[in-house]
């Protein structure tokens, strides 16, 4: 975060959507309203290389599955799915050129065998080549300075970004790789207009803060960079970015109801902080070709492994209609699609966690 948390006296807050003030541009769904479940059986590989898995990423036939912070060197592996072996692991752990501490996310560079892995403690990125041996970045640039706190950061183009921001009302931020802004677009507020709230609390009582950090969650581009998707890890809420006319599409459901937490301060600052049964929403999203697909949890973390209600796969055209509900037989924490085989790869949490792949 970005404000350390000053333990003052706290406000219980639980929202919920008012159908009669619904936002008329907004798309709500509920889960009568998702398709009839289709199981998907895993198959689950065994590869020795991979210790604690964060999540996995596909390019050019290969699978590139990256460790969480406390595994040291050999950050992430890559995988030949056509031969099913690994033929290399990538990533030096420390602060010097070319080494890297933490991978949040990975976004591949067109035409090239290359991938850029992003550090969010350091706030590097860094250029790996797949086809060479070096376990080092061979290029690594700062992530861009900004007026605005960004939270998440994915290409738009070989030298400009799309950002996440948090101190503000302003939601997204378009700039290029030396920090130049080139749109401001969205508004956080509109996260919350239209919602009734308990106990006399109305939406002017709640700042930027407050209202930016509870709408937080993995944002993603697809690999053609014609479409950007966000998804809200505390709220159901999945936000369809048209880049080109600074357009934002948000999708509420299956749950139109946020869950409750308490407001606390930092710095002057409200903070949310949610109550102990808190449960994790949508926990990743892959952007295709023509669809994009959402990972739903749907249960607090610490029962992410539990046998029942397992993590569910949400698919919907870039109009918002939902096309396909998908349940799956492991827990994961992280995923890839490969649209052409029509396979879904993520990575296990449990016991003996690895790569699973999922044909759909």
């Amino acid at each position: 975060m970005k404000y350390k948390l000053i333990l003052w006296g706290f406000i219980i807050v639980t929202f919920t959507f008012c159908n009669s003030k619904r936002d008329p541009q907004a798309i709500y769904f509920q889960e009568e309203d998702l398709p009839e479940m289709v199981f998907l059986k895993g198959q689950k590989f065994s590869f020795s290389e991979i210790m604690n898995p964060y999540g996995v990423f596909l390019t050019n036939g290969l699978a590139l599955v990256y460790e969480v912070k406390n595994v040291g060197d050999d950050k992430f592996h890559i995988i030949d799915l056509e031969n099913e072996r690994i033929i290399g692991s990538k990533g030096i752990d420390g602060m010097g050129p070319g080494e890297i501490s933490l991978i949040s996310q990975m976004e591949a560079i067109n035409g090239q065998n290359k991938v850029w892995t992003f550090d969010p403690e350091l706030l590097i990125y860094s250029k790996f080549d797949l086809s060479d041996t070096s376990k080092l970045a061979e290029e690594q640039i700062k992530a861009p300075q900004t007026a605005h706190f960004l939270t998440e950061l994915v290409w738009t183009s070989d030298n400009t970004l799309l950002g996440n921001a948090v101190d503000g009302w302003t939601k997204y931020l378009h700039l290029t790789k030396t920090g130049d802004t080139l749109a401001l677009f969205g508004n956080w507020k509109n996260m919350i207009d239209g919602n009734q709230f308990p106990k006399g609390i109305n939406e002017n009582e709640l700042d930027a803060n407050l209202i930016s950090n509870l709408f937080q969650g993995p944002l993603r581009a697809s690999q053609n960079k014609q479409h950007f998707i966000k998804v809200g890890m505390n709220v159901d809420y999945i936000d369809i970015i048209d880049l080109e006319n600074q357009d934002v599409k948000t999708i509420y459901g299956p749950t139109q109801e946020i869950q409750g937490f308490q407001i606390k301060y930092s710095g002057g600052y409200q903070m949310p902080v949610y109550n102990e049964n808190k449960t994790t929403r949508y926990a990743g999203a892959f952007a295709g070709e023509n669809s994009f697909y959402v990972l739903f949890r749907g249960k607090p973390y610490s029962q992410i492994s539990a046998s029942g209600n397992l993590n569910r796969i949400f698919q919907f055209d870039y109009e918002g209609n939902i096309l396909n509900h998908y349940q799956l037989d492991f827990p994961i924490f992280g995923f890839a699609v490969d649209e052409e085989n029509r396979a879904i790869y993520g990575v296990t949490v449990d016991r003996d966690p690895n790569l699973v792949r999922f044909d759909y």
